[in-house]
């Protein structure tokens, strides 16, 4: 998807203004205007911050599909996290992990590991399990290891 177009969804979902996306970055309205009329292209600070605005990544803004990620690096679900941070009482803790027990809230990204969209995930998923369908692990293409 190009550039300006996804602008425009993401704003659109989010019931931004361009006025309110300007503020956020500290530009000018105009500015997102151009962006999203495709008529100029955001500075790599720009893109940055819209990303942090949007909360996607930069590679979503720029129409990738698939994501590289760091050496290193883990995937965390920062609203969960955040949630249990909140959590005043040792019985409310509990009930927020029992209500996410499937979940965690962290995972390390395993060397060479890219974010793909889900259906793609699957896809490929299923294509190697129909190949070792006998396998006694071939579920562990599909959930974690608990």
């Amino acid at each position: 998807m190009h550039l300006a177009a996804r602008l425009r969804e993401l704003r659109a979902r989010r019931g931004y203004t361009q006025d309110h996306v300007a503020k956020r970055l500290g530009c000018h309205e105009s500015a997102v205007s151009r962006w999203e009329s495709g008529s100029r292209f955001p500075t790599g600070e720009d893109l940055v911050a819209l990303a942090d605005l949007f909360e996607v990544s930069t590679d979503d803004l720029l129409g990738r599909l698939k994501q590289y990620a760091n050496t290193g690096s883990a995937l965390v679900d920062m609203r969960l996290l955040e949630r249990l941070a909140a959590s005043e009482t040792t019985p409310e803790f509990d009930r927020l992990i029992l209500e996410n027990e499937e979940q965690a809230v962290w995972l390390p990204v395993p060397d060479g590991a890219v974010l793909i969209p889900v259906a793609e995930a699957m896809r490929w998923a299923r294509k190697v399990a129909d190949k070792h369908r006998d396998s006694k692990f071939v579920d562990r293409l599909f959930r974690p290891r608990g």
